[in-house]
C-alpha cells in the first residue's frame, strides 16, 4: 500500500476515491474521521488521506490526480442537455433529470 495523497476536505478525498475505484484502481481512505481534531493535532495531519493497494498502480493514479488537478476537480462549463434542455452546472457530467451524459466538447 502507499499513499497518494491528502485532500482538505473529505468531500475531495472521496470523489478522488470514486474516480480511483471507477478506473479499476483499489483505494480507501485514511484519517477521514481526523478533521474532528484539528486544532489538538496539526491541520495537516488530520486531512483525509487517499491510499492505493498495488504500487503498479502508482502511475496512473498519479496521472488521475493531475488531470484531476489540472480540470478544477471536474469543473466544466455550464451545459443543455440535449434530451429534456434542462439547465446543469460545470460540475455535473450527467442530466440529473432525464440521465443522459453530458455530450463531449
Amino acid at each position: 500500500m502507499i499513499r497518494l495523497t491528502r485532500a482538505r476536505h473529505l468531500i475531495e478525498a472521496t470523489h478522488l476515491k470514486n474516480l480511483l475505484d471507477s478506473a479499476g484502481i483499489a483505494s480507501f481512505l485514511r484519517n477521514e474521521n481526523l478533521v474532528r481534531l484539528a486544532g489538538e493535532l496539526p491541520f495537516d495531519q488530520c486531512w483525509p488521506e487517499i491510499w492505493i493497494e498495488d504500487r503498479r498502480d502508482l502511475d496512473r493514479a498519479r496521472a488521475l490526480l493531475a488531470d484531476l488537478q489540472r480540470d478544477n476537480w471536474g469543473q466544466g462549463p455550464a451545459w443543455t442537455c440535449p434530451e429534456c434542455e434542462e439547465w446543469l452546472d460545470g460540475q455535473f457530467t450527467a442530466c440529473w433529470r432525464c440521465g443522459r451524459q453530458r455530450p463531449l466538447a
